[in-house]
């Protein structure tokens, strides 16, 4: 394949590097490529980290079974050890026993606060979003959060999102904790790069560029400063063993349907 018809994979298997051996992983809606991230890595690095699925079950057995373009379908609780009802996983995420959540964002800004409530102002707004279900609690208490967005884009990376519906450092430095947040290790993970964030502004920088990409095209599609090392890595690719089993647990390419 050629680089750029890798990104999906190769973003699978960034996100899955975000996930340790014991890790009790939640997913959302609309979430294909975190669910491929979470399974490849049971089937490498992490076998025992406990999958918690959208459609309520725990620990699916997705080799049993095609990815369906819904996350909720009642299709991925095939083999599940345990039926679980989405309520329990903030329980969970309250109880300090939930350790990676993966969420999306219309739009994320400079300090990983992220937008899925409106775009303009909120009571008349330009575009209405789906709204976050429970990501204003999840997010202000989770230990690590992983945002993934697809189609990196000024419209997407902005200097403030018009809505904080998912807090992330909010206004930088120690903002987040002043507020009664939890602390929180932050990722993003896009179709162009990796980010962390400073330890002390807390904003955003990149931790990795993706093969083929150059620091001119993240610049270009960043609304705000973004700092890039002059040392920063490439994104590490997938192997051929993880290309078979990504390929494995997604014969229908329900991964691609992300980025369209």
């Amino acid at each position: 394949m050629a680089e750029a018809e890798l990104i999906p994979e190769l973003m699978i298997k960034a996100m899955a590097k975000e996930i340790k051996n014991g890790d009790k992983v939640l997913h959302g809606l609309a979430s294909p490529l975190p669910i491929l991230a979470m399974l490849l890595a049971k089937f490498t690095h992490a076998p025992n980290s406990v999958f918690l699925s959208v459609a309520e079950g725990l620990d699916p057995d997705l080799g049993k079974v095609k990815l369906t373009i819904s996350s909720a379908d009642p299709r991925l609780l095939v083999g599940a050890i345990a039926f679980s009802e989405l309520v329990d996983a903030f329980d969970l995420c309250q109880r300090k026993e939930l350790d990676v959540v993966f969420l999306g964002g219309a739009q994320i800004d400079k300090y990983g606060n992220t937008n899925l409530s409106a775009i303009g102002e909120y009571h008349r707004p330009k575009v209405r979003l789906p709204g976050g279900a429970a990501t204003a609690h999840i997010t202000s208490i989770m230990p690590k959060i992983v945002i993934w967005a697809t189609r990196q884009s000024k419209r997407v990376f902005v200097e403030k999102v018009d809505f904080k519906t998912g807090v992330g450092y909010l206004d930088g430095g120690d903002s987040r904790e002043k507020a009664g947040a939890w602390p929180t290790i932050l990722k993003v993970v896009t179709n162009l790069a990796v980010y962390g964030f400073d330890e002390k502004t807390r904003m955003m920088k990149v931790e990795s560029i993706h093969l083929g990409i150059t620091a001119d095209m993240i610049r270009e599609n960043t609304g705000f400063d973004i700092e890039i090392p002059p040392d920063v890595p490439t994104t590490e690719m997938p192997n051929e063993e993880e290309l078979h089993t990504i390929t494995k647990l997604d014969p229908d390419n329900i991964r691609y349907t992300e980025f369209r």
